[in-house]
């Protein structure tokens, strides 16, 4: 088993999230295209019998030389709520802890070395920051502009029999764009080496350079990458011997095999719609289906380099029963006490 990062820079606007389900999506159909109905049965047999060739996170973001990790969630224990009752804190003490929580909430990912901390200890520890006095600090965050920014573009329905403009008939949306000093990393977890050379990197290559998401075939969702530089394998994940859980970095959904035990997590109830042909076939839509987020954190009695699994036949569509979705993301296990 081996861990790769790819980082993509952005060359155009994104109106699709780069969410570890999504990106399985578009490779299937990729790999449809390029090999085949058969091939692509059996890519997804290999999932289905618990298998899997590789597993891929969502799109992480780096700043400059950070890595930003989802921040994990954690939900409070019972212990510590029954230890706060029992020793009451001083005045002082309820201000410290009001100040440092709300200044841990202000950050809403970790930083490589945080999430190695959290591996080993199952505890989010923001590390302190360079010493910078308030004026400084705050001439530095006006001048910041975000990571990630949304436009909004406004573009007119074109009548297919005159070719011109329909009157009335306007639609916006809103792109996101990164900064120049930003790009995202798509973490990838290989299994077998050898089919993942052989079949599947050139076409997973693929979904990136050839459009990502909606309006790709109107120039958006455009990635650049060189692949001698932006594929590298990635060791710097320290997960511990006596792991005993695991934090999700993509879209999960859990299997009865992985016996978990919800540590934290946050959901998100998709509402799907098919691309390429089927998005023309009776019904377009996909059933409701709820992930588990990116940042998500189970206890396992089952510990396992893998989690989730991909939906059963019928149960995202009726109409497209054969259709599947993935929610066998890339993990880390940790150790919680």
């Amino acid at each position: 088993m081996k861990t790769y990062i790819l980082t993509l820079k952005q060359k155009s606007g994104l109106l699709t999230e780069l969410q570890s389900d999504t990106i399985y999506g578009h490779f299937c159909w990729r790999l449809k295209e390029s090999l085949g109905d058969k091939a692509l049965t059996d890519f997804l047999d290999f999932y289905r019998n618990n298998n899997p060739i590789f597993l891929l996170s969502d799109g992480i973001l780096k700043v400059k030389d950070e890595i930003r990790f989802p921040r994990p969630y954690l939900f409070p224990s019972l212990v510590d709520k029954q230890n706060e009752l029992e020793n009451k804190p001083k005045k002082y003490e309820k201000i410290f802890n009001f100040v440092e929580n709300k200044r841990n909430k202000e950050r809403s990912y970790i930083t490589l070395e945080e999430i190695n901390s959290f591996l080993v200890s199952g505890k989010v520890e923001i590390l302190e920051e360079e010493e910078l006095n308030s004026d400084k600090k705050h001439r530095r965050k006006l001048k910041s502009k975000k990571p990630v920014e949304e436009a909004l573009r406004v573009s007119v329905q074109i009548d297919r029999n005159t070719f011109g403009s329909v009157e009335g008939r306007l639609f916006s949306y809103n792109p996101t764009y990164t900064r120049n000093d930003v790009s995202y990393l798509v973490f990838i977890k290989v299994f077998d080496e050898e089919l993942f050379e052989k079949n599947y990197k050139e076409i997973l290559f693929n979904v990136f350079n050839i459009g990502f998401g909606k309006k790709k075939s109107s120039g958006f969702g455009q990635f650049e990458f060189i692949y001698e530089k932006d594929f590298n394998e990635f060791n710097n994940f320290t997960e511990p011997e006596n792991a005993n859980s695991f934090l999700v970095l993509g879209n999960y959904l859990p299997s009865q095999a992985d016996s978990v035990t919800p540590l934290g997590y946050e959901f998100n109830t998709k509402y799907g719609k098919f691309g390429e042909e089927l998005s023309l076939s009776e019904n377009p839509f996909k059933n409701p289906i709820v992930f588990l987020t990116a940042g998500s954190c189970f206890k396992t009695t089952n510990v396992k380099p893998f989690y989730g699994r991909i939906t059963n036949e019928n149960e995202i569509s009726s109409v497209n029963g054969f259709a599947v979705q993935f929610g066998m993301p890339f993990t880390i296990n940790f150790y919680q006490k």
